[in-house]
């Protein structure tokens, strides 16, 4: 993880800055997987500022031993906050050799209300005190879009995760179970099989209710031959998986396999297409070409895919407009979809690693097979 800061520092002098704060005093929330990734504390709270020379995190008395073993040998200083907020930011810039230094203030970490906060903080302390807060746009997510030897392994783990919990409750589907209670299912399953909860709410939804991509589980039973669309992930030491399927209890009729083939084949030439230098919007078009042809193009409205890490959704992004170039150790989804308001919709989504110039294929769940039927 040292090996992250020394990479944050290159950027920094390549932008001019001389340091980078991540987060706010008082701030819950906002800023974490930054911070996760740069020192290790995975708390919901903590201020952190690391500059060319030192690297500080600023926790309260909730955290202290959280982040003294969490940061241990990673190279980042722990500061016991205590009392006042603005005598504690004093002796963090202080600390990380940042006064009257260009510190750069990520939009993504911290809220408005926070900035405006710690500006106010900030103005009352000396001149000399004080360093000058410039807008640092990406700087840490685009270190994060290329996942090292142990965030690979982190990810295979949660996405292994997901699997197994998929597998199970794919094979318990039934009609008249409901889709929270399929969520439910699967949300336990992911605790029993070593995850820390789920990576974001569960999508359960059947019938016409599928053809809403972020539908949110009713209380409503499956029915036979209409299409179920499951959308779910899992969480594990900090790390996320997404993973989509779509399955129909009893006889498909004639409408699910068409489009489910075309979804199906959609995926296949994106995954067989995608490499390295090629642009998110590029990548996108692979999928769309396939469901355009088939006459559903207007009805594939979303991006293809989306990086995975830290955060179920980060860089890089396959999408209409996406400029993100793709690269060597890139983790990201593939998840073409087609939705028919009235009938239902159909999504598959894996996760995959741009490696040797091609992608590997992370996700490993059932899917269906119809022309085995």
């Amino acid at each position: 993880m040292t090996g992250r800061l020394e990479r944050l520092r290159a950027l920094l002098e390549r932008e001019g800055l001389d340091g980078l704060l991540i987060s706010a005093p008082g701030e819950e929330g906002p800023g974490w997987e930054s911070r996760a990734y740069l020192s290790g504390f995975t708390g919901s709270a903590g201020v952190l500022l690391v500059t060319r020379w030192a690297a500080v995190l600023a926790v309260d008395s909730r955290y202290w031993e959280q982040a003294e073993q969490e940061t241990a040998g990673r190279g980042v200083r722990v500061l016991r906050a205590q009392g006042p907020r603005q005598g504690w930011l004093r002796e963090l810039v202080g600390e990380a050799g940042a006064a009257g230094k260009r510190i750069g203030v990520s939009p993504r970490d911290l809220t408005y209300a926070a900035f405006l906060g710690l500006t106010e903080m900030l103005e009352a302390l000396p001149p000399g005190d004080r360093p000058e807060l410039v807008p640092a746009f990406g700087l840490v997510e685009e270190l994060r879009r290329v996942k090292d030897r142990e965030e690979l392994a982190l990810l295979e783990a949660a996405i292994g995760i997901a699997d197994r919990a998929f597998a199970r409750l794919a094979s318990e589907l039934e009609p008249g179970m409901t889709e929270d209670e399929a969520a439910a299912r699967f949300e336990r399953y992911v605790r029993e099989e070593g995850g820390s909860g789920v990576s974001f709410p569960s999508i359960v939804a059947g019938g016409p209710w599928s053809a809403l991509p972020h539908a949110q589980p009713r209380r409503e039973p499956f029915a036979s031959g209409t299409p179920i669309v499951i959308d779910v992930g899992a969480r594990y030491r900090g790390y996320c998986s997404d993973l989509t399927r779509t399955v129909v209890l009893g006889e498909p009729d004639a409408r699910f396999r068409e489009v489910y083939e075309v979804v199906r084949a959609a995926q296949a030439a994106a995954i067989a297409g995608v490499e390295p230098g090629m642009r998110g919007a590029d990548a996108q078009e692979l999928a769309h070409r396939v469901i355009r042809e088939a006459g559903y193009g207007e009805q594939f409205g979303h991006g293809l895919g989306h990086g995975v890490g830290l955060a179920v959704h980060e860089d890089p992004y396959l999408g209409p407009s996406s400029d993100h170039v793709l690269e060597e150790g890139m983790v990201f989804t593939i998840e073409p979809g087609i939705y028919l308001p009235g009938w239902g919709g159909v999504r598959i989504e894996d996760i995959v690693v741009l490696e040797d110039g091609r992608a590997r294929v992370l996700s490993h769940a059932p899917k269906l097979n119809l022309e085995g039927d």
